[in-house]
């Protein structure tokens, strides 16, 4: 109960997202607008602020982050061979959004949140390395996916977005500064605490914005039930297994599978409009995924407080 509690507002603002775009106080304007904001200033603040605060041995972690890239790539395999009975050859378009939906997660903008909410700010520091390296790994998997069984066009733009992903760049940012010692200086401390501060709940409101326009196609409920096991509960038991195997300290394991469980990411829309993949099915994935992620985010927070 403390768990679900614990996340509980997330969701609330989540919908309070969606209720606000379908009435008309978020419009697509704000969306875009305020996607941009979270994503190239507000939560690289948070991020760069976080890892550069803490001790270096807090944000580091090598294994688990390289058991969540394992579970990355063996679901993606996975993903490949079992979507292939499921779509027909004149299907490929589909089969590439199927498989990037069951792999490509939302760890930029609920991930972080369920981390930081879920198991607070020492969470949030272990974060950094972790999420870097499967925010890199699902998005080459991406671009090669549907570069396999879409038209394969802009991969190589998406690839140099992702080397700039201001994500990624704050991680390396936060995590060299730890490493060198240096101090925040005030101004600077308080300025990123500022902006820090519209980072998770602005990302949220996106979240539950963008939802608005993410109908349910009640036409693929099996493919979709599938692809929602398959990102939701395969993918981070492989990475629980793991974890265990490599004896990943509980907190650094707990982030990892929260962010293995991450419903599948807005961006699909996007790069699946860009690389010929299915866009229509990877909105719905997005809306089935993120609501079913209610649950699993507080399954997944509870099994990995018991994993040391």
């Amino acid at each position: 109960m403390t768990v679900a509690l614990s996340i509980l507002p997330i969701f609330v603002v989540i919908a309070i997202g969606l209720g606000g775009a379908r009435l008309g106080f978020l419009p697509p304007q704000f969306i875009k607008a305020g996607n941009r904001l979270a994503f190239y200033l507000a939560i690289p603040a948070l991020l760069f602020r976080t890892l550069a605060t803490a001790p270096f041995a807090q944000s580091f972690q090598p294994s688990a982050a390289l058991a969540a890239l394992a579970a990355l790539v063996i679901t993606w395999l996975v993903a490949v061979a079992v979507s292939r009975p499921l779509h027909r050859p004149e299907q490929a378009a589909s089969r590439a959004t199927w498989i990037q939906g069951a792999t490509h997660g939302n760890q930029g903008f609920l991930g972080l949140a369920v981390v930081f909410y879920g198991l607070g700010p020492e969470g949030l520091r272990a974060a950094g390395l972790i999420a870097a390296v499967i925010i890199v790994g699902q998005n080459l998997l991406s671009v090669v996916t549907l570069t396999r069984w879409g038209h394969g066009q802009g991969g190589r733009s998406l690839i140099k977005a992702m080397a700039l992903n201001p994500i990624i760049l704050a991680t390396l940012a936060g995590l060299a500064w730890s490493l060198a010692g240096l101090g925040l200086p005030w101004v600077l401390d308080r300025t990123l605490a500022i902006l820090a501060g519209l980072g998770l709940p602005l990302a949220l409101l996106i979240v539950g914005a963008t939802l608005s326009q993410s109908p349910l196609d009640r036409g693929r409920l099996a493919r979709l039930g599938l692809l929602s096991l398959t990102k939701l509960l395969f993918m981070p038991a492989l990475g629980w297994l793991l974890l265990w195997g490599l004896g990943v300290a509980v907190l650094p394991a707990a982030v990892a599978l929260v962010l293995l469980s991450s419903p599948s990411a807005t961006i699909c829309v996007i790069m699946a409009n860009q690389m010929g993949g299915d866009a229509r099915l990877a909105s719905t994935a997005i809306s089935a995924t993120h609501a079913l992620s209610a649950l699993t985010y507080i399954l997944w927070l509870v099994v990995g407080s018991h994993l040391g």
